[in-house]
């Protein structure tokens, strides 16, 4: 009777976790989908045209990129970059423009 209750007990947080984890990926997909849509009808601009534009005015080099819809709509690259000391920054690019927005210290 106990292993039954233990079995169950794991089911459902195991069940709890996968609802958990699905709505965060359907979040991340949907901004994929998002993006992707913006890309294929020319509202955004692809990474390697952002990533040419904006690498001579980052601070180091770029570690990982992201693509992220803002709560207003905006659709933005953040670029993860490390500086020759080793700082870490966070860089965000509006994929439509290619306008760096903002360099943050990510330390």
């Amino acid at each position: 009777m106990k292993r039954l209750a233990s079995t169950r007990r794991f089911v459902l947080l195991s069940a709890m976790a996968a609802v958990l984890l699905a709505g965060h990926a359907r979040a991340d997909d949907n901004d994929q989908e998002i993006a992707r849509r913006a890309l294929l009808e020319g509202r955004i601009k692809s990474l390697s045209e952002i990533t040419k534009a904006v690498e001579p005015k980052l601070p180091g080099k770029i570690l990982s990129v992201e693509i992220d819809v803002e709560d207003n709509g905006q659709i933005v690259y953040e670029f993860d970059v490390i500086d020759p000391a080793g700082r870490l920054y966070e860089v965000e690019v509006d994929a439509a423009t290619g306008k760096i927005l903002k360099i943050e210290d990510d330390d």
